[in-house]
């Protein structure tokens, strides 16, 4: 019989309280939040003083503690970093979990030997993904939520990574990391760990659920405790439990039953039996979302695993409550020892303790005070043996106590009992550094791996003849243009676009020779092939079409909007342009250093204001001033929530917004067609409606912002600040509206003249908004 890895059990910590809870529930290892740079910024979190006492008690316990920096880092922010990291590291801190890039470099070079872990910000979504980072010194992925159980199999079996899965808590509706809804619409930054929730608010999707309010972005809490086999048996290393918010009675009812349920699987690989219906009930009392799901483990998306009716936490079960409480939260959590005290007058108290139940014995001994000679009544063995069993508060409990002692031997209780503390103490100390860990290198720092080999270096952005000079104030901006119809791509062309990012939709029917004669027409202009935002296993068959339109040559570049997008180019052997689009978040210098050679363009980050998108590296630089900005990239898909997947046989005729009658396509090829043409719509409660695009290709939907980002009255103040290119994004313009858009803002490009660039400006007629760009995300 093949033994089964044991995997790590992780459960989350917003306070000291709740650290503890885990801690007497079982877990194996816990993460928690400092101060600054985690992903809760509104949770307790640990002080300075308290990181470093628990890292002491988590050791002690023999235990792992792991501190999130999974939060985007600002230029002003991220020389902070060391000062930080470095009394942790200095009292053992066992790893980081970070999302930002530039944050993985700095602690990488400041910290050699510290084991460095990718949140799930990153939107680690398959292999390539994982094996971009270790060039980094990542040793451990925590993949997207929405994998499923075969993705992560395949990425616990490939990668030669640690893979850290989640398995119960709270599931964001959008791919962690990539969502800009809070930020956008309250200045709340998930990116920044300040998530308000819009996703748990009311919307009505347009057309479908007859325009009735409801929870369509509101997802079931995950709850896998009935996978636990299949999970042990994938290979993953670390079970994580989601929750830092929450109370210590959830954190230590949910680790006990997994705990319980993990160590039962172990035991009994293959008749670990069903989950007990008192374990099922505490789960299900928990600070639940209405209802539980399986996660992704199991299915791509569906509508069953949307709370519809309900979005808000139900009420606990106060007998479960209590019982945690009790059974639980009250008992003191202890290590069995061995006291073993040598008493003989003439000679000091000499007291070892010796820690019982482990293979490599820790043990301490001190020296007390001179034993006396009896003159009245000497010491009992049974008054030693009482004095020293009390050993409560100190994290022990005397499972023996071994006596050397004379009859007449005399000590005072005072003694005994300074002697024991002092012993105890020095246990816990050295079986805390016994178990902190060795500083010998990270495990991960190996030879750079392919990802990280020779790329492709890129002096200037360059389109036909015309060449941005990087860095210098005034100097002429390019522009680049994103479309989504062939009208709007011609309609940018014809314009003056310098560069067109086009998307994989562009490639059916006579895409060769429709682009063929956009090249032959505009000679000048580059087009860049726009990879998907989300690449998974199963696009696998997509990326061998995408290929091979790019070994056709009539493209000029792409642009990778993931590290999966990147790490395929690299594997490619791709020679021509890259241009990294915004997703991939070059909040600081230190990214940008990391990325410097592996592209020619970046598109600056959308929740920067424009102090800070100014401070980052002009060359290559992109700011993108028009359009609708994607607020979330999701695996669950409003069209199916609405009864109406094209891939599934008896969804409902769905209708489009001009009140047409829509017919699933017979043919898949017509199918994908209308979906990607089909208009889908959240509304809110003010009356905003968001666009969804829905990709039935590749399977995922982006829900756009309810009116464009316009920065045609930064244009000027833009190109003095030295940036390369101006970029504009249409969705659903018409090719006249993209026309006029396109016209107004290479006017702006080109004058230099205040009142004709104030006279340009008035000729806006569309409702906008500048987005971040004057104050930034908080």
């Amino acid at each position: 019989m093949k033994i089964m890895k044991k995997p790590e059990l992780l459960a989350p910590a917003g306070d000291y309280t709740c650290f503890q809870a885990a801690l007497k529930a079982g877990a194996d290892a816990v993460y928690i939040g400092g101060q600054r740079f985690g992903a809760r910024a509104y949770a307790g979190n640990f002080s300075d003083t308290e990181v470093v006492d628990a890292l002491k008690e988590a050791h002690f316990y023999g235990k792992r503690l792991y501190l999130t920096v999974n939060t985007l880092l600002k230029q002003n922010e991220i020389g902070e970093l060391e000062d930080f990291i470095s009394p942790f590291y200095e009292a053992g801190l066992d790893g980081v979990i970070v999302q930002d890039i530039g944050a993985l470099s700095l602690l990488g070079r400041l910290f050699p030997d510290l084991e460095l872990h990718a949140s799930t910000q990153m939107t680690v979504t398959d292999v390539r993904g994982a094996e971009f980072l270790k060039q980094l010194g990542v040793c451990r992925v925590v993949p997207a939520r929405e994998l499923t159980l075969g993705e992560i199999e395949t990425l616990c079996r490939e990668s030669g990574m640690e893979v850290e899965a989640f398995i119960h808590g709270a599931m964001c509706y959008c791919y962690s990391g990539q969502c800009l809804f809070s930020s956008l619409l309250g200045g709340r930054s998930g990116n920044r760990g300040r998530c308000a929730q819009p996703c748990r608010q009311p919307y009505r999707i347009l057309p479908g659920q007859n325009g009735q309010e409801c929870y369509p972005l509101s997802l079931k809490d995950m709850c896998t405790i009935e996978f636990i086999p299949e999970l042990i048996k994938a290979g993953i290393d670390s079970f994580k439990i989601e929750g830092r918010m929450k109370k210590p009675e959830y954190v230590a009812g949910v680790t006990s039953v997994y705990r319980r349920r993990i160590d039962a699987c172990l035991d009994s690989p293959d008749g670990a039996g069903a989950v007990s219906a008192s374990d099922m009930h505490i789960l299900s009392s928990l600070y639940i979302r209405s209802e539980i799901s399986g996660g992704y483990y199991h299915r791509h998306n569906g509508r069953e695993m949307v709370t519809l009716d309900q979005p808000g936490y139900a009420g606990c079960d106060e007998e479960v409550l209590q019982s945690i409480r009790t059974g639980i939260l009250e008992p003191e959590l202890t290590v069995p020892v061995i006291l073993e005290a040598d008493l003989h007058p003439g000679k000091p108290l000499v007291l070892r303790a010796v820690q019982a139940g482990k293979d490599a014995l820790a043990a301490a001994s001190v020296e007390g005070q001179l034993v006396q000679t009896a003159s009245k009544r000497p010491l009992s063995r049974e008054d030693v043996e009482k004095q020293l069993r009390r050993t409560g508060g100190s994290g022990f409990r005397a499972e023996a106590v071994r006596l050397d002692m004379a009859d007449n031997a005399f000590l005072s209780v005072k003694a005994l009992n300074e002697a024991r503390r002092q012993v105890l103490e020095l246990l816990k100390q050295k079986t805390a550094q016994e178990n902190s860990p060795v500083r010998d290198g990270n495990k991960c720092r190996q030879a750079a791996p392919a990802a990280a080999k020779e790329t492709p270096s890129f002096a200037a952005v360059t389109s036909g003849n015309k060449e941005k000079t990087s860095g210098i104030p005034g100097g002429p901006l390019l522009v680049h243009a994103s479309v989504k119809t062939i009208d709007q791509a011609y309609s940018c062309l014809k314009e003056g676009a310098d560069r067109l990012y086009l998307p994989h939709t562009f490639l059916q029917g006579d895409w060769e020779a429709v682009l063929g004669g956009m090249k032959n027409e505009f000679p000048e202009a580059g087009l860049y092939l726009s990879l998907p935002p989300v690449l998974r296993k199963q696009d696998e068959a997509r990326l061998e079409r995408l290929s091979a339109a790019l070994d056709s040559g009539l493209f000029d570049g792409v642009q990778a909007a993931s590290l999966t997008g990147r790490q395929w180019l690299y594997e490619k052997d791709w020679k021509g342009g890259i241009a990294l689009d915004h997703r991939l978040y070059l909040w600081n210098r230190e990214t940008y250093d990391f990325w410097a050679d592996k592209m020619d363009t970046y598109c600056a980050p959308l929740e920067l204001n424009r102090k800070s998108i100014y401070a980052l590296p002009k060359k290559g630089q992109e700011i993108l001033v028009y359009g609708r900005i994607p607020m979330m990239v999701t695996a669950n898909c409003i069209r199916k929530t609405a009864g109406c997947c094209l891939k599934e046989k008896g969804s409902r005729r769905g209708k489009t917004t001009a009140g047409a009658l829509y017919e699933p396509a017979t043919r898949p090829g017509e199918a994908l067609k209308q979906a990607n043409t089909q208009e889908y719509r959240l509304l809110d409660r003010y009356q905003a409606q968001f666009p969804v695009e829905t990709d039935c290709a590749y399977c995922y939907n982006i829900i756009y912002n309810s009116v464009p980002l316009s920065l045609h009255a930064y244009v000027e103040e833009i190109a003095e600040s030295g940036a390369e290119a101006i970029r504009l994004d249409f969705l659903e313009e018409s090719g006249g509206q993209t026309a006029e858009r396109m016209s107004l803002f290479h006017s702006l490009c080109t004058s230099r003249d205040a009142q004709a660039s104030e006279l340009i400006n008035r000729q806006v007629n569309w409702k906008f908004t500048t987005g971040h760009f004057k104050k930034g995300a908080e």
